[in-house]
């Protein structure tokens, strides 16, 4: 028979609870407070920071900047829904340790996933034995697991950390975007095509640049984005 993993999470009303991780299928853990934060300590290497996720109330915790890295990336899957960090602890049915994954995510068809990050470790065992622990978890409960690889130094995760901070959903507009799929309608720099809208330029840039990160506007990923130099394009074309 094969090993059970218990979950410890927080109710809607912040009560501690315990169930075998099958039992927590439905739970919406997503939504659901910390059972975890990183202790706070003289000479801590890792920096604990804060990431709101767009769309959302709520911070995800992050215990250092890879795991920093890793929420962006969340962020930036377009089959996210939402996501939090730090909601469960999952142990064996025997043991006293556990082991708290980074990240809670919810997909856009309704299944789970885990995020963790290979060099946050708490548990004793080392990183062996929280492999199993998590791939016997996502087998029980039905949650996907995926391991974030790390500091990533191409091209698209630069582009994908300065323009994070226009993901906000406020930042969206029917009427600007309207006239931008009109001016990108065929490659152009960004700047140029930002000129040619002869809509107000600071907001325009903000609203231009949420669009990319939405990809309704496109770009290369691959290379270093510009704004004098960078070609930007609509994918719906020239009508």
């Amino acid at each position: 028979m094969a090993e059970v993993v218990w979950a410890q999470f927080l109710s809607p009303a912040g009560r501690l609870l315990e169930k075998p991780v099958s039992q927590v299928r439905q739970e919406r853990l997503e939504e659901r407070g910390e059972v975890w934060r990183p202790t706070r300590y003289r000479g801590r290497r890792a920096i604990a920071t804060w990431w709101r996720p767009a769309g959302q109330a709520h911070l995800a915790g992050c215990a250092s900047l890879g795991a920093l890295e890793a929420a962006l990336s969340l962020e930036f899957d377009p089959q996210v829904v939402s996501f939090t960090g730090w909601p469960v602890r999952l142990a064996w049915a025997d043991s006293a340790q556990g082991y708290v994954p980074d990240f809670f995510a919810r997909l856009a068809d309704g299944r789970a996933r885990l995020l963790v990050c290979q060099t946050s470790q708490r548990t004793a065992g080392g990183w062996e034995e929280t492999s199993r622990l998590l791939k016997a978890a996502g087998e029980q409960a039905g949650w996907e697991v995926r391991v974030h690889p790390g500091a990533d130094d191409t091209a698209a995760a630069a582009n994908r950390q300065r323009l994070a901070r226009y993901r906000h959903t406020r930042l969206a507009d029917a009427d600007t975007a309207r006239v931008l799929h009109q001016v990108f309608a065929r490659p152009r720099p960004f700047t140029d095509g930002v000129a040619a809208s002869a809509l107000p330029e600071l907001a325009t840039v903000a609203r231009a640049l949420h669009l990319v990160w939405e990809r309704e506007l496109l770009i290369d990923w691959s290379t270093p984005f510009v704004p004098a130099r960078s070609l930007v394009w609509s994918p719906r074309g020239v009508r």
